[in-house]
Order: structure tokens, then C-alpha cells, then sequence
């Protein structure tokens, strides 16, 4: 298992502004799931924004959503050759 390295920036200087897809930022936390659209599928049900639908890719299949601190999250569906 990877790590997972926790920030938590201290001062008063922080600028607190709301995640989007489109802002460059230090932080993201991808989950692998075996049923991407299964764990769509049951977030939507529990009133979770999710940023768009599963979706595929090269080598994966994957969509994003936020936590209820509205942090960017990703869940990742890999793909079988």
C-alpha cells in the first residue's frame, strides 16, 4: 500500500478558497474501486457531489467528488487490457 502524506497548514496567512478541477493545487487522494459506477451509483444515493459521472479513459475508469469539507476527491476503476 502507498503512502498517504497529511498537510495541515498552520497560520493565519492561509487563504481558504473552494477546490475545483481547473486550480492547480498539492493535493490529491485517488481510491481504487473494483465497480466505478457502483461506487457512483451509491455516493449519488447518499447525496454526495460528485463532479460528473464515471468516466473512461485510457487505462482507467474514474470520476470526482467532494468530501463533506468539499475537498476534490477520486475514485479510479482500472482497466483490464
Amino acid at each position: 500500500m502507498p503512502p498517504v502524506e497529511l498537510i495541515q497548514f498552520v497560520g493565519d496567512e492561509v487563504a481558504h478558497k473552494a477546490a475545483d478541477l481547473f486550480t492547480t493545487s498539492i493535493s490529491e487522494l485517488c481510491f481504487y474501486a473494483d465497480d466505478a459506477d457502483a461506487v457512483y451509483q451509491k455516493l449519488m444515493e447518499q447525496g454526495v457531489e460528485c463532479l460528473s459521472s464515471p468516466q473512461e479513459f485510457d487505462f482507467s475508469r474514474a470520476f470526482y467528488f467532494r468530501d463533506p469539507d468539499g475537498i476534490i476527491l477520486e475514485i479510479m476503476q482500472p482497466l483490464d487490457d
